[in-house]
């Protein structure tokens, strides 16, 4: 049989797209009922499959374990102090550890989910009076929480083992905050950056911490002049060398109510020497703003262009969530989040205002809240008559610096009015060996997704509804979603759903509210 020129053509062109955009499909769904209280955390646990947690009742908690095929390997229900609430959970690649307590109480319960063979440890640990804790992180047996007290930062290291419990040296010369605390699993170690200000400039000090505690590694970046340092996020590459991530902006636009990020910064270290600190602007990137309408960037240009032609830079206002950095070759991906939170006016509630107790978009529990994570400049004051009403993301930022921290392309994806009462990551990055790099991110029920290959798009805006594969089904209400990869080429969707049949077969028709766990090829 001979095909005509145009149809080898279009044969042609067609595998090269479905090449390049790698089509998606739900490969299994499964859905848990949701009635009265019943809630659930999510835990991805790659390819060891995924964790959820959840409280049927006071007094108790549940466990389940679920394969990557999504078939139930495991449920397993535990007791918990009656008045205690779900807060976190963190993973470690080996187990995971549920944490449970209540608002500024200093008593904590700590269940550890031996995810393999399906049992489950619990210890009860005592901190401090009035601790308001804003960091969770496990390390083994090892137990680092970050927190306030008195609107001052307190770093708690306990040994499960042995319940001994003691306070880490945060004594850095100036008034700093704890931001961030992250496990790095490669080189088994767990990272604080703290946010150390004098006036209206920040500089970062991180600290590597081994899984006993000790002090396994310390550097500092300090601002320019006339700049501030808004975050940091460590990352260790080898025995010697260290790379510190963040945003930074300048130090007359910064207040306890405003932390105003001009760009992106990326500082080397080798040992405890610097090597480079490198400054990039995001009126230097080519993508930063095409979240804006045609209009909007063409005066947002012009007022850029007017300020360099005179040896200025235009000063900016945005607040950014940093991602750790991805080594990529002899390079690295920097990938960030912008964001705003937004507040109502209301008289706040006992438990309201900045403390994680007024988090009640979570499915259940508190959850943890750590205003200096956005805002070093946060003084614990200034707030009391808002009430949080979460966060708004507009568009991510991905970035590809050099060895030397040279900036060689930046990108973006929109944000379709996404909005969570928990500031975390909301956009998955997966990198490729060709160069390219695919976002993915979930809506209302809907995966959205963008391929690029440096500055360039490849696909763009492509949709992916999240069915419930039964017929006759409409979804009237996403209450929650989420994404995240998972494993090899598959992503895992989850979230609340309330769902109405009313054409189907007999037994499917009626009203539904589910938790729906969905696996996705991609």
């Amino acid at each position: 049989m001979n095909l005509n020129l145009t149809a080898i053509r279009f044969i042609f062109l067609f595998l090269i797209l479905a090449s390049a955009t790698s089509f998606a499909q739900g490969v299994k769904r499964i859905e848990l009922p949701l009635s009265g209280n019943t809630a659930y955390q999510t835990v991805p646990l790659g390819a060891q499959g995924v964790l959820l947690i959840s409280k049927p009742e006071r007094g108790t908690f549940n466990v389940q374990k679920f394969d990557t095929n999504l078939e139930r390997v495991f449920s397993i229900d535990g007791p918990i102090e009656a008045n205690l609430d779900y807060i976190t959970a963190s993973y470690d690649g080996q187990a995971v550890f549920l944490l449970f307590s209540k608002f500024r109480s200093p008593l904590y319960q700590i269940v550890k989910v031996n995810v393999g063979p399906g049992f489950v440890e619990t210890f009860t640990i005592n901190t401090i009076d009035r601790f308001e804790i804003t960091d969770f992180k496990t390390l083994g047996y090892s137990v680092f929480m970050a927190g306030m007290v008195r609107n001052e930062p307190v770093l708690i290291f306990t040994q499960l083992r042995t319940s001994q419990t003691k306070i880490l040296p945060s004594a850095i010369k100036g008034s700093n905050a704890i931001q961030t605390v992250e496990v790095d699993t490669a080189h088994h170690l767990v990272n604080v950056c703290f946010a150390v200000k004098k006036g209206r400039q920040t500089r970062i000090v991180a600290r590597s911490y081994e899984e006993t505690g000790e002090l396994y590694a310390q550097v500092s970046v300090d601002p320019e002049d006339d700049f501030s340092l808004l975050s940091g996020r460590l990352q260790v590459l080898n025995d010697s060398v260290k790379i510190i991530i963040g945003t930074y902006g300048y130090r007359n636009m910064q207040s306890a109510t405003n932390a105003a990020s001009q760009g992106l910064y990326i500082s080397k270290y080798v040992g405890n020497e610097p090597v480079f600190t490198r400054y990039h602007s995001f009126t230097d990137f080519k993508n930063f703003f095409n979240f804006m309408n045609e209009r909007q960037q063409e005066k947002m240009e012009k007022r850029i262009r007017k300020k360099k032609e005179s040896g200025d830079d235009l000063k900016l206002n945005y607040r950014l969530l940093v991602h750790d950095i991805v080594p990529k070759d002899n390079n690295f991906l920097l990938v960030a989040e912008v964001f705003y939170p937004e507040y109502r006016y209301q008289n706040p509630t006992m438990m309201g205002g900045l403390g994680y107790g007024s988090m009640m978009g979570y499915p259940f529990g508190m959850g943890l809240y750590n205003p200096y994570l956005w805002n070093p400049m946060y003084g614990g004051r200034g707030y009391n008559q808002q009430i949080f009403d979460g966060f708004t993301y507009t568009h991510a930022v991905v970035a590809d610096v050099d060895a030397n921290g040279k900036l060689l392309w930046d990108n973006s994806i929109n944000f379709d009015n996404v909005k969570s009462m928990e500031l975390r990551e909301k956009i998955k990055v997966q990198t490729f060996n060709n160069g390219s790099s695919r976002l993915v991110y979930s809506h209302n029920g809907a995966i959205k997704s963008k391929i690029i290959k440096g500055n360039q798009v490849v696909d763009s805006d492509r949709v992916i509804p999240n069915e419930t594969n039964v017929e006759g089904d409409k979804v009237r209400k996403t209450s929650t979603d989420d994404i995240d990869y998972w494993y090899g080429n598959f992503y895992l969707a989850w979230g609340e759903q309330r769902i109405i049949n009313a054409a189907g077969d007999p037994q499917t028709r009626g009203r539904r509210n589910v938790f729906y766990l969905n696996k996705i090829a991609y």
